[in-house]
């Protein structure tokens, strides 16, 4: 007899104990099941973005790292602090379009086609619109450009082109064609983005009927901006 209630208490034991072991096995499923592919995406976007903080401010450091090395080595070598701002004043000048720039580079001739019109087909195919230059001139910023004016005009970030009638404004200045667009960089990637069969450039000429020719240069020259720029709205931000 206490054999068989030792067996009955074994077999209550082993009972509540599977009953315990489902429970748990049950909640921790729950857990994961609360996961969702949209919770995940989220997890993985921030996590890209931690990183890519974290590599800005490497870059930073590094780059604190250098500019502290500059002014050291100016020190040792007898200069000063001064000339090496002096030099990054420069440099600052050069990217932001108030120096006159040279350097190797393509040129380029753009004008309205001469040939005659196809029946039916509407006039504004043979003449160059501002999208053309635009167009053409994004092309030379994606092939590396590092400098581009167009009739003499620095093209900066606030530069707009725009169409004015039979003319193009550039700078809030209006020209007539031709258009030159001067570009300095690599000369082989400039020429090859407005040269090769598939560029828009190509589309204009052999399509079209533009105007239009490219020469590589060894010396290309880019004016500075030639005016002044009165920012409105624009204020540093606090605390940087």
């Amino acid at each position: 007899m206490k054999i068989r209630l030792n067996k009955i208490i074994l077999l209550f034991l082993c009972v509540v104990l599977g009953f315990f072991i489902a429970t748990q096995t049950k909640i921790v499923q729950g857990d994961y099941s609360f996961v969702s592919l949209r919770t995940i995406i989220d997890l993985q976007n921030l996590i890209k973005k931690e990183e890519e903080e974290l590599s800005n401010i490497s870059e930073l450091i590094m780059s604190s790292k250098n500019r502290l090395l500059e002014y050291e080595t100016a020190i040792s070598e007898g200069g000063s602090i001064k000339d090496v701002l002096a030099k990054e004043h420069e440099q600052f000048k050069m990217t932001s379009g108030f120096v006159d720039l040279e350097g190797p580079g393509v040129i380029i001739w753009l004008s309205d086609s001469n040939r005659e019109l196809y029946e039916w087909e509407d006039p504004n195919n043979v003449i160059v619109h501002d999208l053309d230059v635009l167009i053409l001139v994004n092309d030379l910023k994606t092939a590396g450009a590092e400098a581009i004016s167009i009739n003499g005009q620095r093209i900066m970030g606030t530069s707009e082109i725009q169409c004015a009638g039979a003319t193009i404004t550039i700078n809030n200045h209006t020209y007539g064609q031709p258009y030159i667009i001067r570009a300095i960089g690599d000369p082989d990637t400039l020429g090859a983005a407005v040269k090769s069969p598939e560029s828009y450039a190509s589309l204009l000429k052999d399509v079209y009927g533009l105007g239009l020719d490219v020469e590589i240069y060894e010396n290309v020259k880019v004016p500075k901006f030639g005016s002044d720029i009165n920012w409105k709205y624009l204020t540093p931000k606090e605390g940087e």
